[in-house]
């Protein structure tokens, strides 16, 4: 033994092979840890859920299979994200067609019109406060079951609502209204996020607010022309079968997409989550894709949320920019009517440019934001492919950069554009002048505020109905006060400099937040988690 042992002391390559198999023994067990822990990550860490994925397939052979972010084929993801824009038509709907009857509703109840107006605010509270639980919930249970409660309490409300004959009954079924509706509008965005890899967010966001954009401004015009020949009961009449559409949708067609139930969807969902028509083939599972945690997700980290120093200043800029286009659009029937002496009908039509403008900017911010995606990982050596992503890449790729680059040449569109609207209306210029600053105001601003929104997003992966819940939070309590503030701050200071204020606070903080997210280190925080 003695003499075995000289021997291995004298012979330095033995001595140097011994090294080497205690190293790959350590790394071994290393890995052997990761991998017990794969897929079981704390929530509110990093940006991509492919760092939850084991690394256990590192053949080329199977690099594809671990690569691919959905198995749904280009048709289903357009079709299922159709349907979410769909749903989201209904449910700016449930908020915008009762303007134009307010007056109506508020002659056959007997009350004012101040009166009537708290049913917007009781809303507006409510919608900022009921996405926290519905968010939360579909993060952990699917996207399906919790949107079907949302539009079941949808459709239950607009029906007794079109029954209504007390004011306190009607305030109080609007709260109820509010989290069915508000609470799937989360969920649709959240869904999205579950089947678009970061490569291709810029232009899906965009398909998937223009059900936002078309309910914001086409939902005044449905309104009014209901109010004026059938009554205000059939606004609440059309939306209550608006809702029963939206769940013969989703019982029939929509698919599970939330990747903790089904991963990239190759996992199979419980059986009453399944859908009636069954499109795909059986698939093997890929359990490697499901989102995981160690702790159960809580409401109340949508809160913590805005408390974290990148993600927070990104939200709070958000909500600036959409408390801005929230006052334009709100300013609108006041404006239009007491410059133009417009009617009801008139003003809605008056919508339909800022909401043509916000559709095209799918066609122009999208498209360069995911141009300008590629271009940076060609920089990086990332290979950029359809429906592919991996931790790895993304690790490298300087994701404020590639967002941050095409935000901030439309947010300063979006302030130009802004200015214009404002002073044209201020020196009462034609009608064509401040609706063609309503189209580009519509593009770039709705451009700017998706990729800002995409890039949230990216850093917020794990969780994207609770990330979105906090920027619902953070945009819907303010503009209850922006509603009630616009008509005397224009009173005060004028419109024109009003609109230059705005502008003006947008452009400031924008810069201060770009400098702030850079400053911190995003990207070497997120490669070291």
């Amino acid at each position: 033994m003695d003499n075995h042992k000289n021997r291995n002391e004298d012979n330095p390559s033995m001595k140097l092979t011994e090294v080497k198999d205690q190293a790959n023994t350590v790394i071994e067990s290393k890995t052997s840890e990761k991998n017990i822990f794969d897929g079981k990550l704390e929530p509110n860490h990093g940006p991509t859920e492919e760092m939850q994925s084991s690394n256990r397939d590192a053949s080329p052979a199977n690099a594809p299979k671990n690569r691919r972010y959905t198995v749904l084929s280009e048709k289903e993801k357009i079709f299922t994200i159709s349907i979410f824009a769909t749903m989201n038509v209904l449910i700016f709907f449930s908020s915008t067609m009762y303007l134009p009857a307010l007056e109506s509703m508020g002659k056959t109840l007997k009350v004012s019109t101040s009166k009537m107006y708290l049913t917007i605010t009781a809303y507006m509270v409510t919608q900022g406060i009921a996405p926290l639980f519905t968010g939360y919930l579909s993060d952990i249970k699917g996207r399906r079951p919790i949107l079907f409660v949302c539009f079941s309490i949808s459709l239950a409300c607009n029906i007794g609502l079109a029954r209504q004959t007390s004011f306190a009954a009607l305030i109080s079924l609007r709260c109820i209204q509010s989290v069915g509706t508000t609470g799937a509008s989360v969920i649709t965005i959240a869904a999205i996020i579950d089947i678009v890899a970061r490569s291709e967010r810029g232009k899906y966001m965009a398909y998937s607010t223009m059900g936002s954009t078309i309910g914001t401004s086409v939902g005044p015009v449905v309104g009014g022309i209901l109010t004026q020949y059938l009554g205000w009961r059939s606004v609440f009449w059309f939306l209550a079968v608006f809702s029963g559409i939206a769940i013969l949708l989703l019982v029939i067609f929509l698919q599970e997409t939330c990747r903790a139930v089904v991963g990239n969807g190759s996992i199979p969902p419980q059986p009453w989550n399944k859908t009636l028509i069954r499109r795909r083939k059986s698939i093997t599972p890929n359990y490697e894709t499901q989102t995981k945690f160690r702790n159960p997700p809580r409401i109340v980290d949508s809160i913590k949320l805005l408390g974290d120093k990148q993600i927070g200043i990104l939200i709070l800029f958000w909500c600036l920019v959409n408390w801005g286009q929230a006052a334009v659009q709100i300013s609108i029937p006041i404006l239009m009517t007491k410059n133009y002496g417009f009617n009801s009908l008139q003003v809605g039509l008056c919508f339909i440019p800022m909401a043509v403008g916000g559709i095209a900017a799918r066609w122009s911010v999208g498209t360069f934001a995911d141009w300008n995606f590629r271009r940076l990982a060609r920089q990086v050596g990332v290979d950029v492919q359809r429906n592919q992503q991996t931790k790895e890449d993304l690790e490298k790729m300087p994701l404020e950069k590639v967002r941050l680059q095409i935000a901030f040449p439309a947010f300063y569109l979006s302030c130009i554009f802004l200015i214009g609207y404002s002073w044209t209306l201020a020196y009462n210029l034609h009608i064509a002048a401040p609706l063609i600053f309503l189209f580009f105001l519509g593009n770039a601003g709705v451009g700017a505020t998706n990729v800002l929104a995409a890039l949230i997003m990216d850093m917020q992966a794990y969780q994207p109905g609770m990330t979105r819940a906090s920027m619902n939070m953070g945009r819907c309590l303010p503009i209850a006060g922006v509603a009630a503030g616009i008509n005397p701050a224009i009173q005060v200071i004028g419109l024109g400099w009003l609109g230059t204020l705005f502008a003006g606070c947008w452009l400031v903080f924008f810069a201060g937040a770009v400098g702030c997210i850079f400053s911190w280190g995003g990207m070497e925080k997120r490669t070291e988690e």
